[in-house]
Parts: structure tokens; C-alpha cells; sequence
């Protein structure tokens, strides 16, 4: 497909963001001990955020706190509280990566597969402003960013624990919060009878 059909309805999500001003400056790499769909279905939902992330928790809005699954994204959005580093929209494109936004900048991440229970996770940084005066507040966003993106490590391994223990029946996802998750695996699923040789 061209480049225009494989992002979707990203332009449209990111026409407000200047991205062309935003420069790369730092790369964080992460290994989880999860399938990189259990780590994406984690990404994509709501409701794992009260319990797994306190700090985050404290600067949204979480009854406002919305997933919607576009043309090739899920975008997810939250009004903010004082003390947030973000602008409330992150989004996640098919197959594998995703972008988030706060005030003068992004990250970028990139979720590759290493084994059936092992993902890397590869964060990328890009600001607007990169002067020295500015570089306690890209710190805070950076670190911050890095220890929600942690803060899942163990719910993801719990999760692919129980997958691979065979004790794990599937239920009905919640509608409020898991219509991405949903979104997510019939892609996933499409693609896999696409690939079928068979």
C-alpha cells in the first residue's frame, strides 16, 4: 500500500502539532517480558490506569478519558490537570508503533517483536525547543515518560503469565474502554488470515 493508505487517518489526528519544528534528542530502549500484543492491547485500553499508574492518574481527567479506533490508529485523549507534561492525545498506528504528544514536542515508539514472551520497546524523544535552559523540563518529560512506560512491565508479564499458564478464558471486552482493543485484534486477525498460504 502507499504511504498515504498505510497512515491512515494520522495526518488528520497530527495537522495541529508542528512536528517539522521538533528535533530528535534522546532514544530509551526497553525490553518487556510480554508478547508485543499484550503489551499493545495494555497500550490501547483505559481502565489498567487507576490501578498501574497513580502518578499519571493525579493529571488526567479520567472520567473523560476516551479511546477511539480510526482508520489505522487508535487515538486516546484526556482532558489535562495542572502539573501534566502532556497535551492529552496519544495514539497508536497499525502494526506497531505509536506517537504522543505534550507541549513542545513528542515521543515515538516503536513496538518490535523479539520472541512469543519478549518485546522491545524503542522511545524516541523530539523537542521544539532544545536550548540548555530548556533542559531541565525535557528531563522531566523524558523521565517521566519512561517510568509510566515501566510501570506496565508487570502488569503485561502478569498478563502473559496467565495466557501461558492455559487457565485463561477469554471474556467480553469492556465496552467503554477495550473498543481499541477490539479494533487492535480484529486487525491483527485480518492480517494473519491474509498471510494464511493456505
Amino acid at each position: 500500500m502507499s504511504l498515504l493508505e498505510q497512515l491512515g487517518d494520522l495526518p488528520e489526528e497530527v495537522e495541529e502539532f508542528p512536528l517539522e519544528t521538533f528535533t530528535a534528542v534522546e532514544q530509551h530502549r526497553f525490553t518487556m517480558p510480554s508478547n508485543w500484543k499484550t503489551y499493545t492491547d495494555n497500550f490501547v485500553e483505559g481502565y489498567h490506569i487507576p490501578g498501574i499508574h497513580p502518578g499519571f492518574m493525579k493529571v488526567i481527567d479520567f472520567n473523560h478519558f476516551e479511546t477511539v479506533a480510526r482508520n489505522g490508529l487508535v487515538r486516546m485523549t484526556s482532558p489535562q490537570k495542572n502539573g501534566s507534561i502532556y497535551s492529552g492525545k496519544w495514539l497508536w498506528m497499525w502494526p506497531n508503533w505509536t506517537l504522543s504528544t505534550f507541549p513542545g514536542g513528542m515521543n515515538t515508539s516503536r513496538i518490535n517483536p523479539l520472541a512469543v514472551d519478549s518485546t522491545e520497546i524503542i522511545y524516541d524523544f523530539y523537542f521544539a525547543e532544545t536550548s540548555a535552559d530548556d533542559e531541565a523540563a525535557r528531563r522531566n518529560t523524558i523521565d517521566v515518560t519512561c517510568g509510566i512506560v515501566r510501570e506496565d512491565f508487570g502488569i503485561c508479564e502478569h498478563t502473559q503469565n496467565n495466557y501461558a499458564s492455559g487457565g485463561y478464558t477469554p471474556g467480553p471486552l469492556s465496552p467503554r474502554h477495550e473498543k481499541s482493543v477490539a479494533y487492535f485484534q480484529m486487525l491483527v486477525k485480518t492480517a494473519l488470515q491474509c498471510s494464511d498460504p493456505q
